[in-house]
């Protein structure tokens, strides 16, 4: 009987002594900052155009967002980096907007913190199989705005459309920038767009491109601007002549060792390096092939078919295309 009695008290004074350990060991967690509850963690709130970095040892962004000062109001939500609260975790408050959605007869004012219009009407619960707004759905959410939504029907149809003429551009330093002069209109291409339009109340209010065919190409303009960016070569005034294959030698053969014939220039190599491709108003795209005895600086000589060609030509000044 005293043996059991004994060993009681020897249980009771180990219980005892294991309850004051563990007590001493959360004492100096406190003390010293042990433990992850209790560390210090930077967070970022971010509400609107606001920003705030705070310090913390909240366990829950509830209560960053108390020790922030920030007061969400019934619609306001926010969104977090994570599910805990850690260093470096942030927070993103989404203020609610009043937004009025009129349908027929009906208008409801609602308060949403979704950001584009098609969301809002999703959120309030129509169908878009069969609703839609009459506003773009992209078009970004702002406070007080009123989005309508009908019932529509849609329908695929193709149209033929001119495509706009593309201007080749060639920088001339005589033009100020953003200054553009057309030396040659080019023609429109033809496309054939597959359309898809939506249709309320027998009035086509939304259409939107599908598949595009490309009927025909059109031929691009050249222009002459006074901006260098994005261009093909550079303008270039010059004197010109005409000349025929069988000037010369009477081989009709260039310095390049090419056949001359029109679309062949001869240049000086220290202007316009040979073998660059060039295009004169007047007389077309042409290829620096050839050199001359006479023609050194900004002289320019075309090739011409005929001694006629040559004779009525002369010499005049043009503009000469160069290509980079």
């Amino acid at each position: 009987m005293k043996h059991r009695t004994f060993e009681k008290a020897v249980k009771a004074v180990t219980c005892s002594l294991l309850l004051f350990s563990m007590a001493a060991q959360a004492d100096l967690s406190l003390a010293f900052g042990f433990g992850m509850n209790g560390e210090d963690k930077t967070v970022t709130v971010y509400d609107g155009s606001q920003k705030k970095v705070i310090t913390t040892n909240a366990t829950n962004f509830k209560q960053v967002l108390n020790e922030s000062d920030v007061v969400l109001n019934a619609y306001d939500k926010y969104w977090t980096s994570g599910d805990d609260v850690r260093d470096g975790s942030v927070v993103v408050v989404e203020r609610a907007k009043p937004v009025t959605i009129v349908s027929g007869n009906r208008a409801k004012t609602v308060y949403t913190t979704k950001q584009t219009v098609q969301g809002v009407v999703n959120e309030a619960g129509f169908d878009w199989k069969k609703m839609m707004p009459i506003e773009d759905g992209m078009m970004k959410v702002a406070q007080g705005m009123q989005i309508h939504v009908v019932p529509y029907t849609s329908r695929v149809v193709n149209r033929v459309e001119s495509i706009p003429v593309r201007y080749n551009s060639w920088y001339d330093s005589t033009l100020a920038p953003g200054q553009m002069e057309i030396v040659q209109e080019g023609t429109q291409g033809k496309r054939e767009v597959e359309m898809e339009e939506y249709i309320s109340d027998g009035k086509v209010i939304r259409a939107e491109a599908g598949n595009v065919k490309i009927l025909s190409q059109g031929t691009p303009g050249i222009a002459k601007t006074g901006d260098m960016e994005g261009t093909k070569g550079y303008v270039r005034n010059m004197s010109a002549t005409a000349y025929h294959p069988t000037d010369g030698g009477g081989f009709g053969i260039t310095a390049t060792g090419t056949r001359a014939g029109h679309g062949t220039v001869a240049v000086d190599p220290r202007v316009i390096p040979l073998g660059s491709s060039v295009y004169i108003p007047g007389y077309g795209e042409a290829v620096a092939a050839d050199t001359g005895g006479a023609i050194i600086g900004d002289r320019i000589d075309l090739c011409m078919e005929t001694f006629e060609e040559c004779y009525n030509f002369g010499r005049r000044n043009v503009e000469v295309f160069v290509n980079y």
